[in-house]
């Protein structure tokens, strides 16, 4: 089975580890940003964060 590997830019939700490559930040500060904004979705155990919330967010900072 092949994995289809898909743009950053073109995924909706991040994961943590995403999200650090996207922002270039660590997972602590990356952590209380994706939080700050809002923009923040948990399933179960799992952080993911809305990449177009997030950049909405930036844009009105």
């Amino acid at each position: 089975m092949e994995i289809e590997h898909i743009a950053l830019n073109e995924k909706r939700l991040l994961d943590i580890g995403e999200f650090q490559v996207y922002t270039s930040l660590g997972r602590s500060r990356a952590t209380q940003l994706a939080k700050e904004s809002g923009a923040v979705f948990r399933f179960g155990r799992r952080l993911l964060i809305d990449r177009i919330k997030f950049d909405a967010w930036c844009d009105q900072q």
